[in-house]
């Protein structure tokens, strides 16, 4: 039986590495990803602050998810450098921002 959406979601939430959401680029990039999901950076946004957003990727392997793809699911968590969060701090605003 297939694991519901707002379950693989909230996994992949828990499954992004410490590593992952810490030391955060300027510029756009793909942070982390599995097979149906990824976490994004997606610029600067216009007050310095780093736009973090959790995409549906264009071909998830979850067939409950293909109609959400390429958009956002989950944020976006906007992180301050002047006082970054910690990765449970991060991942806490991406679980309160989940469309599902």
């Amino acid at each position: 039986m297939a694991r519901n959406k707002k379950k693989l979601l909230r996994d992949f939430i828990d499954e992004i590495p410490d590593s992952k959401l810490q030391g955060l680029p300027n510029s756009q990039t793909t942070l982390y990803r599995d097979q149906n999901f990824r976490l994004d950076m997606q610029g600067m946004t216009s007050s310095g602050q780093w736009n973090l957003q959790i995409q549906v990727n264009n071909r998830p392997k979850a067939s409950s998810l293909r109609e959400y793809a390429p958009d956002t699911v989950s944020g976006p968590v906007l992180v301050s450098p002047d006082s970054p969060m910690d990765a449970e701090a991060i991942r806490e605003g991406f679980r309160n921002t989940c469309l599902f």
